[in-house]
């Protein structure tokens, strides 16, 4: 249900996408975007990754109502504190923190709202991480789907009615939040889940456990604000808007690939728990099977991302189809690092050194965008994204073979992502040389027949995977 409820939502966003950039201008989108990236950063640091704790210390304290109560209202007092504090010190630091983040935004009231939803939107996190500690799948469905579309209402008639511009839109979302606090409180209080308190014993060990996951959990996130970040410093934020319009349609491939792995990694550790070479061996014919299937994602978004922008948005935002292809090619080298991880999952050993290719990875990402935006803009940040997926799918690939070579082979996955990638490369060559700007029905044909020869490519070079799984 929890993956569901997330997958929906995600998609359902995506199609609002034509209501939001019709009331909203590129500046704003930029504007909302960096607001957003900087809260999805500051909820770890001011919760202190304890999200992760709410998860893990339930199957210790489940049996123990009196101390399951002191935990949860321990970790949302200490939240909840570490929220204000942070609220405080953005107000005092404020011209520092505009300095570095949102250089071109005023502190008021975007800035100033974006740091009152961090205190909101870090407890929101918090309660919902302890519904999935408690496995309340369905309860957390309805939740995140009433809140989405609480939210998506009330920022049409901010945007769309009142004309708040990024104001209303990030309004929206602080208003639903703390609404969602009063409920939190209450929910919590009715379930008799909670003993307001700060049980420091408790405090500590639920720190001790959570600090030494922030660096993984703020790596990647950290990277997307940076990017953000340098695009706004060395061009506008237009530019941040129209990055994030192309990113939005870059996730939609690692969407399904997230959405596929949490099926297929249970499967894989049951094949593998079997120790025998057939079962690794099925597990790498199903890994190619699955990987066609990214492909032809690949090419579907990389493809047809021009005409799909042109027709879900605005002409100023027109621009951010051709960012799309180059994150394309980051996200699908990224698809062999979801096959490897699992091996490394599977290893206890080799899952405690899974950080350190998270975090170099992330560490380039920054490195290179810091050189590269400044000279080449949002394009800069595209090559930046995909230079960091290899370097981090290197790391992990080098570190799954430490423990066990299963049978994937990179020369064998290369010669199924390569291919589409030269496919959609070779089908875009009249939307970058010829129609930039507007949408042809001819060249829509060209790259319709592109898409037909690649569909019967794959097929006949992948005969016997493809039909072993058929």
């Amino acid at each position: 249900f929890y993956i569901f409820s997330s997958l929906l939502v995600k998609a359902m966003g995506f199609l609002l996408l034509p209501i939001y950039t019709l009331f909203l201008t590129p500046d704003d989108y930029g504007v909302t975007n960096l607001v957003i990236g900087f809260i999805n950063v500051a909820t770890f640091i001011v919760a202190f990754s304890l999200y992760s704790a709410a998860i893990r210390f339930y199957t210790d304290y489940k049996d123990n109502h009196r101390k399951l109560k002191r935990l949860y209202g321990t970790i949302i007092s200490f939240v909840f504190i570490s929220g204000i504090v942070s609220l405080t010190l953005g107000v005092v630091f404020r011209n520092a923190v505009v300095s570095i983040f949102f250089e071109g935004i005023e502190f008021y009231p975007i800035v100033f709202i974006a740091f009152l939803s961090l205190v909101f939107i870090s407890l929101h996190t918090l309660h919902q991480s302890m519904l999935q500690g408690m496995q309340k799948g369905k309860k957390l469905t309805k939740l995140n789907l009433t809140v989405f579309i609480a939210t998506a209402a009330l920022k049409i008639i901010f945007i769309g009615v009142f004309k708040l511009g990024a104001v209303g839109f990030l309004l929206a979302q602080l208003i639903v939040n703390i609404i969602y606090f009063v409920y939190m409180v209450i929910d919590l209080k009715k379930n008799d889940l909670v003993e307001w308190t700060i049980d420091l014993a408790i405090l500590k060990e639920t720190l001790k456990y959570s600090i030494p996951l922030m660096p993984h959990n703020l790596s990647t996130r950290i990277a997307s604000l940076a990017s953000r970040v340098f695009i706004n410093t060395s061009g506008t934020l237009a530019d941040v808007g129209l990055y994030s319009i192309a990113m939005q349609f870059g996730n939609l491939i690692d969407v399904v690939q997230v959405a596929v792995n949490k099926a297929f990694q249970p499967w894989f550790y049951e094949m593998m728990n079997r120790k025998d070479e057939k079962s690794k061996k099925e597990a790498v014919n199903l890994s190619n099977v699955l990987l066609v299937f990214y492909s032809l994602i690949y090419m579907g978004i990389g493809l047809f991302s021009q005409e799909v922008v042109i027709l879900m948005t605005n002409d100023n935002y027109i621009m951010a189809w051709t960012v799309i292809p180059i994150l394309v090619i980051g996200f699908s080298i990224k698809s062999m690092y979801y096959f490897y991880v699992n091996v490394i999952m599977f290893y206890k050993q080799a899952a405690r050194k899974l950080f350190i290719a998270t975090i170099i990875g992330s560490l380039m990402d920054i490195f290179l965008a810091y050189l590269l935006v400044p000279r080449f803009g949002m394009y800069g940040s595209a090559v930046a994204f995909v230079l960091a997926k290899v370097i981090t799918v290197t790391i992990v690939i080098y570190l799954s073979k430490l423990y066990d070579d299963v049978g994937y082979r990179v020369m064998k996955m290369l010669s199924i992502i390569v291919p589409s990638l030269l496919f959609m490369i070779a089908g875009l060559y009249f939307s970058y040389t010829r129609y930039l700007t507007v949408l042809s029905f001819t060249n829509l044909v060209y790259k319709i027949l592109i898409l037909t020869l690649y569909i019967l490519f794959i097929y006949f070079t992948n005969r016997g995977v493809i039909d072993k799984a058929l």
